[in-house]
């Protein structure tokens, strides 16, 4: 068996581990535990920061020696603190910046928690969670059938943007920006975003977004190699 801790930016990420990730990978014999990070007294998740972010990343890699830990965070919105976020911003494509950003938290984690390097393997969303459901705009209309008229401008904005992973990261165009102005009635992402997820599918997200395949793929490989000997 293979357990692997899941640092999730938020409860729509984490719900998303929850409800699609674990049981495909389940299936394998590698098992998700999404976890949220403390923020203040009773509250979990959101308002990330690069010292929050290492300390709960260190905790969890120490905690137990013999599992992997990875992240769901986004790209968008992380604080100048961050690991390599600085660095990062000189990059224009966002997939660079996300992959730049991924090596630093990498490295800084694993200093900071004095494990193997194989235990941790951080992944940065280039857009927030709602770029996943741009990979089959036509599923908003079975959540809500009123959403049938906006799906050939949703479909335009990924098509546009060569893909879900792209569709724009700016202050009015990132991707819940985009569904909560073209949606009537209003798009919420705890209401309706694990219900559009759950009906598009793991297996059509695979297909249009490469750097989340990758990610999947990288825990699917797990079963493979084993679990982390109980030495750091």
């Amino acid at each position: 068996m293979i357990e692997a801790v899941v640092v999730c930016e938020g409860r729509t990420e984490a719900s998303f581990v929850r409800a699609v990730l674990a049981p495909d990978l389940g299936r394998r014999s590698v098992f998700l535990q999404p976890r949220l990070i403390p923020t203040s007294s009773g509250a979990k998740g959101g308002a990330l920061t690069g010292q929050r972010v290492l300390r709960f990343l260190r905790n969890a890699l120490r905690e137990r020696r013999d599992a992997y830990v990875t992240t769901f965070f986004d790209l968008y919105g992380l604080p100048a603190d961050f690991p390599g976020v600085r660095d990062a911003k000189a990059r224009t494509d966002m997939a660079d910046r996300a992959e730049a950003i991924e090596r630093a938290l990498h490295a800084e984690a694993v200093r900071l928690a004095e494990c193997r390097q194989e235990r941790f393997f951080p992944h940065i969303q280039p857009c927030e969670f709602e770029a996943l459901l741009f990979s089959d705009t036509a599923r908003f209309a079975d959540v809500q059938p009123k959403w049938q008229g906006a799906i050939a401008s949703l479909d335009a904005v990924r098509r546009a943007a060569g893909g879900p992973e792209r569709v724009n990261d700016g202050p009015k165009t990132y991707p819940s920006a985009r569904l909560r102005g073209a949606l009537h009635p209003k798009y919420n992402k705890v209401r309706h975003g694990l219900a559009v997820a759950a009906r598009i599918g793991l297996d059509r997200m695979r297909a249009e977004c490469p750097r989340f395949d990758r990610w999947i793929a990288h825990m699917d490989s797990l079963a493979d190699a084993g679990a982390p000997t109980c030495r750091p």
